[in-house]
């Protein structure tokens, strides 16, 4: 626990003495790291991989060895 508070202590004090200036810094960076085309580009392209793999109609098959007694069906994926 001791341990703990020295090191939030020391966190505490490093980045007070970076300041205000330095959090600046860090946040532009992120900002224009996040909004560059290349950033726009990847995450679109991953999303459009990420569809394309994803099916989204599934292939589901009837379990006949389960019967509900409402009538309704029991599905499964189907793996084949």
């Amino acid at each position: 626990m001791i341990q703990f508070v020295v090191g939030a202590a020391a966190g505490y004090v490093f980045g007070t003495k970076a300041g205000r200036k330095r959090y600046e810094q860090i946040k532009k960076g992120y900002k224009l790291a996040v909004e560059s085309p290349v950033t726009k580009q990847a995450v679109k392209f991953t999303r459009q991989t990420l569809a394309n793999k994803l099916d989204p109609q599934p292939r589901m098959k009837e379990v006949r060895n389960l019967k509900q007694d409402d009538g309704s069906t029991v599905l499964e994926p189907d793996q084949d």
